[in-house]
């Protein structure tokens, strides 16, 4: 079965960026920054190493693009996080975290 499948309960660095339309660095750096869950490395000898997500990730990282399009701060992501504000979709929609509608 390929890396990162459904059945899978994780996906890669390269998945998160481009469901979330972004670059793998920036998923790096959010995740440094708190505003993506935490990856897990997995060493896989030769080939080198991997980051993995949980399965939500992708869902996260367009949640918090939209927000910082909308011009909040890493500081008042981490608190809307802190306070269960983003709450995944079994759709995969991103809501808005006023009012849980879908955004446009």
């Amino acid at each position: 079965m390929a890396r990162g499948a459904k059945s899978d309960p994780w996906v890669t660095t390269e998945q998160v960026a481009e469901a979330a339309g972004i670059s793998p660095a920036t998923v790096r750096r959010w995740g440094r920054l708190g505003v993506l869950p935490p990856q897990q490395v997995v060493f896989m000898g030769r080939r080198g190493r991997q980051s993995r997500w949980p399965l939500h990730t992708p869902e996260q990282a367009r949640w918090v693009l939209e927000l910082l399009e909308r011009g909040r701060t890493f500081d008042e992501i981490r608190t809307m996080l802190a306070a269960g504000e983003f709450r995944p979709s079994s759709s995969g929609e991103v809501t808005d975290s006023d009012d849980n509608e879908p955004v446009a």
